[in-house]
Formats: C-alpha cells, sequence, structure tokens
C-alpha cells in the first residue's frame, strides 16, 4: 500500500481547478482537480514520507529534514542507561508497552462533533487497519515497542519500505531515535534483527514511509518528551543507594571488623596453642569453624570464658568498617521507589503492588490505568497512523480523509476477569454460543457433551415435566438403565407442572418401593364436608413451603454475604443478598460448603414435627447446587421439589420427635 498509494489511476474530474504549475509551460494548471484534493490526475499529491505525530506534519520534500537532528539527546540516553539498570523502571516501560501490543487497531468514521464514533462497515476501507505495522506476531511487537520507547524517551519512528518483505510487500517496523542517523544527503536506518533482514538501509524519498510518533513537550512542541525525563533524579538518587548496598556488601565481606583487648586479659589455652593474643585469635577461629561445620557440635552452643581484671572490663571494643547508614539504606531505597513510582505516568499501585487494595478495586483501578494512562498513549500512535498513512490511502482511494480515522479497542484490557453467568445467561437467549460460552468459563470445545451425553441430559430436565417417560424401555436405555431390571411406574402427572425439577432415580426391581398413600378425594370444609384435603404429592404442605423458603433465602443471603463484603456491596445496589452469589459468579463445592457453614442450625427448631434431618440434606443440596453453578435461587424449583419429596419429609406422628 505504501508503493500503491503514489501512484495514479483515472478518475472523474472535479470542479476544482488543480493548484500545481504544469511542467511543460510553466504555467498554472488547467485540469480539474480530484474530490477532497486541490490537485489534478498528473499533480496527485504523494503521500507524505514525513515526521510526523501529533496533528502537525513536517514533510520531508523540503529542506526541514536536512537540519532535522536524529539520535537520542543527551536526557534519553540517561534515561535508557536508566531503563537498563533499574527493574522498576523497565517493569513500568514494559508494562505499557504490553498493554498496548494487546489493543487492535481499526478504522472507525468522524461524525458531525469530529469524534470517532463507530467502527466503519465497508471492507474496502475496513481493510486499511491491517495495512499499518505488518501483521499477525510482527504487528504486536511493533506496538509494544512503540508503547516502550514513549514511556521511556516519548519518541519513535515507524518505517515501511515499500516492496520491503520477501514476498513482496510492505514491510513494517519500528525504530528509536538512536537508529537513524544522517548520511550526507540521505537517512541511514538501522533495520531491527526481528525484521528478518538486518543491516543499514537507506530511506528512499517518494518510495518509503518514515513516519514520527512522539509525546510533544508543552514548552516545544518539536521536543519529545515524558515522564521518566523528570524522574531522572529519582532514578539516580536508586542507583547511589544500590551503590552504597554495594560498597556496604564489599566491606562486610572484606572483614569482620577488629576486636580490640587489654594486654592483661588472661586468654584461655589449649594443647598446642601458643598463649597470649596469638593463641586466642587461634583458638577464636578454630571454635567458629568447627560451629559452622556442625552446628550441634558443643563449641557452637558453650561459649569461650576470658578472665580480665575489673578495671579492664569496659576497654573491650569491637570497631566495624562499616557505618551506621548501612540500617538506613533499605529505607532509603524503598522512598526513592514510592517516589519514581508517584513521579511515573502510571498508578502507585502498579509499580509498587497492589498493597492494602483487594481483588475489586484492583480491579477498578486497572480500568482507571486504562483510561488515564493507555488511551493517551494509544492516541498518539493513531494520530500518527492517520497523518501518515490513512489520509494519503483514502485520498487514493477517492475519499475524504476528514471523514475517517484510526481508533483502537482498549477492550481487552477492561474486560471483566469472570464473564461465565453472562455467558451462561446469553447462551440460554439463544445469543452466545456453546463454543464461547465454554471459553469464558475456561473449557475448550473438546471439553462439550458428547451427543448421547446432551440426549441423556435434555431426558432428564423433562422427566419432572412427565415422569411418565420413565415407563418407555427406550428413555431407560437413552439413561444407561437396563428396563429388564428395573420396575417403572407412572407416577401422578401435577396439573401444572413447575420447571427445571429435580427427578426422582428409578429404584431397582427387587428394592422395596416407597409407594405414596393413596390420596382420597378433597373434600370442602365450608360445607362440613369432613377434614381438609391431605397434602398431595404435587402440592407441597404450606408449612413445610414457607419454612423451607425462608431457610434457602437466608442461607443464599448469608452465602452471599461472606463472597461479597460489605464494603463493596454497593456495586451491587440492585441485587438482594441471597442474589449476590449470582454476580459474584459460580465458586468450588469446597467453597460452597465453607460458606454455607452453620446456616442450617435453626432448621430443627422451625421443623415443627417435619424430618428436620431430611429436610437440611435436601436444601443443602440444593443450595450447593445454586452456588457452584452461579445460577439464581427459583422458588419454584423448591415448591416442585418439596411436591416430589412430601412423602419422605412428611410430619412425624405427635411425640415422635
Amino acid at each position: 500500500m505504501a508503493a500503491a498509494a503514489r501512484s495514479g489511476k483515472p478518475q472523474e474530474s472535479a470542479p476544482d481547478a488543480c493548484t500545481e504549475i504544469a511542467r511543460s509551460t510553466r504555467k498554472p494548471c488547467r485540469n480539474d482537480a480530484l474530490p477532497y484534493t486541490d490537485r489534478c490526475r498528473s499533480h496527485r499529491r504523494p503521500p507524505p514520507t514525513a515526521l510526523t505525530a501529533a496533528s502537525a506534519k513536517m514533510t520531508i520534500n523540503g529542506v526541514g529534514w536536512k537540519n532535522w537532528r536524529f539520535g537520542d539527546q543527551a536526557w534519553q540516553q540517561e534515561a535508557w542507561r536508566m531503563y537498563d539498570i533499574i527493574g522498576e523502571l523497565r517493569k513500568y516501560a514494559n508494562w505499557i508497552g504490553a498493554a498496548v501490543s494487546k489493543c487492535r487497531l481499526y478504522v472507525a468514521e468522524i461524525d458531525e462533533n469530529g469524534e470517532a464514533s463507530k467502527e466503519v462497515e465497508d471492507p474496502k476501507i475496513a481493510a486499511l487497519s491491517a495495512g499499518p505495522l505488518g501483521k499477525g506476531p510482527a504487528k504486536d511487537e511493533a506496538l509494544r515497542l512503540l508503547g516502550t520507547n514513549l514511556a521511556v524517551v516519548g519518541e519513535c519512528y515507524i518505517v515501511a519500505e515499500s516492496e520491503g518483505a520477501p514476498g513482496g510487500d510492505d514491510l513494517w517496523y519500528v525504530v528509536s531515535g538512536s537508529e537513524l542517523r544522517q548520511a550526507g544527503s540521505q537517512i541511514e536506518i538501522t533495520r531491527p534483527a526481528m525484521a528478518g533482514l538486518g543491516g543499514e538501509f537507506y530511506f528512499r524519498e517518494g518510495v518509503d514511509l518514515l513516519i514520527r510518533c512522539w509525546t510533544p513537550h508543552p514548552r516545544r512542541s518539536m521536543w519529545s518528551d515524558s515522564s521518566v525525563r523528570s524522574a531522572i533524579p529519582v532514578l539516580r538518587k536508586i542507583e547511589t543507594t544500590m551503590k552504597r548496598s554495594f560498597a556496604e556488601l564489599d566491606s562486610r565481606l572484606t572483614g569482620a571488623g577488629l576486636l580490640v583487648l587489654p594486654q592483661n586479659v588472661d586468654f584461655p589455652r589449649g594443647d598446642g596453642v601458643p598463649e597470649g593474643i596469638d593463641g586466642f585469635a587461634h583458638q577464636l577461629t578454630t571454635t567458629a569453624m568447627t560451629s559452622i561445620e556442625d552446628r550441634a557440635s558443643a563449641p557452637a552452643m558453650v561459649p569461650m570464658v576470658i578472665t580480665v581484671p575489673p578495671d579492664s572490663v569496659d576497654k573491650i571494643k569491637f570497631i566495624t568498617f562499616w557505618s551506621e547508614l548501612s540500617d538506613k539504606i533499605q529505607e532509603m531505597e524503598d522512598a526513592s521507589i514510592k517516589r519514581l513510582a508517584g513521579a511515573l505516568d502510571i498508578p502507585l499501585e502498579v509499580l509498587t503492588g497492589m498493597g492494602d487494595t483487594n481483588h475489586w478495586n484492583a480491579w477498578a483501578i486497572a480500568e482507571e490505568t486504562v483510561r488515564i494512562f493507555i488511551e493517551p498513549v494509544l492516541q498518539r500512535i493513531a494520530e500518527s497512523l492517520d497523518h501518515g498513512y490513512l489520509d494519503a490511502a483514502l485520498e487514493f482511494m477517492d475519499l475524504d480523509p476528514a471523514k475517517y480515522t484510526y481508533v483502537f479497542d482498549t477492550t481487552p484490557l477492561t474486560k471483566k476477569p469472570n464473564r461465565g453467568p453472562e455467558a451462561l445467561a446469553l447462551n440460554a437467549a439463544g445469543l452466545l454460543s456453546d463454543e464461547v460460552t465454554l471459553t469464558a468459563h475456561g473449557y475448550t470445545d473438546e471439553q462439550e457433551q458428547k451427543p448421547e451425553e446432551r440426549v441423556r441430559h435434555l431426558i432428564e430436565q423433562a422427566i419432572p415435566a412427565k415422569p411418565e417417560l420413565l415407563a418407555e424401555p427406550m428413555i431407560l436405555r437413552l439413561l444407561g438403565l437396563d428396563p429388564a431390571k428395573y420396575k417403572t411406574t407412572t407416577p401422578a402427572v401435577p396439573s401444572q407442572p413447575a420447571q427445571n425439577a429435580l427427578p426422582a432415580a428409578p429404584q431397582a426391581a427387587d428394592q422395596t418401593n416407597e409407594q405414596v398413600p393413596r390420596q382420597e378425594p378433597a373434600t370442602n370444609p365450608a360445607r362440613g364436608e369432613g377434614a381438609p384435603a391431605p397434602v398431595t404429592a404435587a402440592t407441597p404442605d404450606p408449612g413445610l413451603w414457607h419454612m423451607a423458603n425462608l431457610a434457602m433465602v437466608r442461607a443464599l443471603g448469608v452465602a452471599g454475604s461472606r463472597l461479597v463484603s460489605h464494603r463493596e456491596r454497593d456495586r451491587y445496589p440492585d441485587a438482594a443478598k441471597y442474589e449476590l452469589h449470582v454476580r459474584y459468579g459460580p465458586i468450588t463445592g469446597e467453597r460452597a460448603e465453607m460458606v454455607l457453614r452453620g446456616v442450617w442450625e435453626d432448621l430443627a427448631a422451625a421443623a415443627d414435627g417435619f424430618d428436620a434431618e431430611r429436610m437440611q440434606r435436601v436444601l443443602h443440596e440444593l443450595a450447593t447446587d445454586l452456588l457452584t453453578r452461579g445460577i439464581a435461587y427459583d422458588p419454584a424449583d423448591l415448591r416442585q421439589l418439596l411436591a416430589t419429596l412430601a412423602p419422605h419429609l412428611a410430619r412425624m406422628p405427635v411425640g415422635v420427635r
């Protein structure tokens, strides 16, 4: 495209006259200008092979580039030196570069207010986003270098060699200011080794592209600027502190100091050991070596004993080679690093660690960082590519450059880490594919349900609404059961079956089935026709239902409060406590047991004659299932479950409690 943008092509004329001078007659051109330009087909304006960025252009066709000073300035050389030796600075710059490399470049339309709006739908215009900076990993690496250079020295250059790639495509890469120099009347560029070529390349005016991308200095817009420039004194202080630490270590490694003893000391003496201070030094060294070799030896546990006159005790002194400053070095270094974090264009927590923040406001810090610190870097890169490449390409396509611009999509940096619940909801609504839903939960398509597994799952979901399906031998076979070994009875079908109830497993033929007592027709107490209607398998006892419903709401409310702290609950103002687990997302079974601990303690007192132990087991399994799947509690599910299990949870006789 870099080469194609420089060749003319036939097109319709425009009413405006060309502003160029005809070469043959040396008079103003009489041809009509092309659309959106002030030149005709013969005098088509070539794309600016330029030093461009921000909203300014400096064409290389004139004499301005001959006076341009390539290479790093003094402060930029110092910034790169600090980048090589200060790990915190490298972390900051590489973090900016990595964040920039994850963003996607696309062409957007400009609305009537001059702001970028939606992404273009025309495939020919959208294809212009695939041209700059290469493709695939090469493009990611170019973006990384752009972000890192802008973070450290606030300046770098984008090079596009026309048809420089092995396949004849344009070759795009990014170089720093130190990789360009003026060689006579030419610009010499050091190719990066990653481009696959290496060596030196001489810029060809009118053929290749050279785009300068920089952060303008507030005082002089042509100067480059970065937050590292003002942080150089702090970086030098960190470097000096490190050198002092090394000096302290060297002094301690050189010697352990001096031990001053008076002459009238009575030193211990062993066999073959000379008298006096020489013998004491020998004995001290021998004891130290024995202690190092065997920590459990007696010399390692028992001190050496010397005797001195009372007036000589205070004359024993120990002289060291290090100063008291060594105790303050770490404190000084920590203070300098904290000051460096405050000087750089990045939140303090990113460089020093999250500190007192938790996983909730850590994500908020990341979103704020992208908006304040990453997006300006991306805007400078996009604007540089706008003036250096997109405008000329649009003119070549007879389109108005003022209607389109480059924009970076920062969604990969700001999307929430847990998208599982949203993916499940969209999949249930038919708006998201199964593959994407699995990916949102961290699974692959190879782990998706097999067709036979899905059929069995659908049957299990249909059985609560149509229990008579269990009488079909084919259904039993699809469920993996042998019809010959199971008795299939047709339970009573509820008049209005609830959804998503849990089916009861069929029982073996040789087992004693616990039959549901036959229910007599209901009578009307108002007419004096006997007692109230007994509870049927499809209608749970009202007392049982209300007690179980309140227990479930309380249990899920306690679990939600334990999952979402009180100070973070304002993130979900529209969610009740028993719904917080849905916003939090699915958790493991072990975590579910932890947050449900102790929530059923009052169930026995409230059961009022029901089988509290079975009730607790049923409610605990249902609550665990909701927490591990991250789905909301539906009272209809509990009602249907209690209706199915009513015979097992019926009131016990009076006195049997």
